[in-house]
């Protein structure tokens, strides 16, 4: 083979690349991810600020009561 039979374009380009491109409901839920989680951890605080209240309504009531 000459030379220029080696830089043939049309020859080198035997291979063709494959490109993936992931579903577009695959992108949204990795961007989506940091929100559900702020979300979650929000949630979360509220109902331990919630139990917390909730405990001490029910303190407030033992000690109302030892006092009578």
């Amino acid at each position: 083979m000459s030379d220029e039979e080696k830089k043939d374009p049309s020859q080198a380009d035997d291979r063709q690349e494959t490109f993936f491109l992931p579903p577009l409901k695959m992108i949204l839920a990795f961007f989506d991810k940091d929100s559900r989680q702020h979300e979650k951890k929000k949630k979360d605080a509220e109902e331990q600020e919630k139990m917390v209240e909730k405990n001490v309504e029910k303190l407030i009531e033992k000690l109302s009561k030892k006092d009578e």
